[in-house]
């Protein structure tokens, strides 16, 4: 489910970029099914403007953003209009404001979750504000530890946003990450080690070790309770 962060994003939007008027098939269609839109693994990784969309039918596109390009078909015989899948990834990394018309509730709960940039939905006085997606009301940014701040790093929006369970696995300070791809990885955050594939120093899954044991969520590094 959306919800909204507490503060508002007040800058002005170019009207042309919010499809406003009578809602386009593809633009529901992008905002409603289910696709998820990834930026940092395979033909993806580390390449500016490419991303990969997954739809709810297994089928894995790779859109360009540079080139206005998508690998599906529809696209492929409609090369001058945009597919869903280039509407997804411009709604999932925000740069296009979702628009007004669209019911929170019918939204796909998976909408930007694995990309960097926030979703933003476009409101009555022509600015935007910021969109949250989780199973609760609007959280206190100052007191929830999983609030995404504009200063955050790419990662640590990601390991602040994307559904990651984290469980003490050994002492001193190893766990276990169980990520939403299915993946396991085991975190040393004393040695700063990830078994993942990523290369930078610090992945989202030590920063999010380092998030849950900030917040009590999880034991400390010595094996004791956060109460002990």
């Amino acid at each position: 489910m959306a919800t909204t962060e507490s503060s508002s994003d007040t800058e002005s939007i170019d009207a042309s970029n919010i499809e406003d008027a009578a809602p386009n098939s593809r633009t529901v269609s992008a905002l409603t099914e289910v696709m998820t839109v990834l930026d940092s693994i395979g033909r993806a990784r580390n390449a500016d403007g490419l991303f990969l969309v997954n739809s709810g039918s297994g089928s894995e596109y790779l859109v360009d953003t540079r080139t206005g390009s998508c690998e599906c078909k529809w696209k492929q015989y409609n090369p001058g209009e945009e597919c869903k899948h280039q509407k997804r990834v411009a709604f999932a990394t925000g740069e296009r404001p979702i628009p007004q018309w669209m019911n929170d509730d019918a939204l796909d709960d998976q909408f930007g979750m694995h990309v960097d940039g926030e979703p933003r939905q476009a409101v009555a006085d022509g600015g935007v504000m910021q969109v949250r997606f989780d199973d609760s009301g609007v959280t206190d940014p100052e007191a929830d530890p999983f609030a995404v701040h504009s200063e955050d790093e790419p990662r640590t929006k990601r390991a602040k946003q994307e559904d990651i369970d984290v469980s003490f696995l050994a002492k001193p300070g190893r766990y276990e990450i169980h990520s939403a791809s299915d993946s396991r990885y085991e975190v040393d955050v004393l040695e700063e080690t990830c078994s993942c594939p990523d290369v930078a120093e610090r992945c989202k899954h030590l920063r999010r070790v380092d998030i849950e044991i900030n917040a009590e969520r999880v034991p400390r590094p010595d094996g004791k309770l956060p109460d002990a």
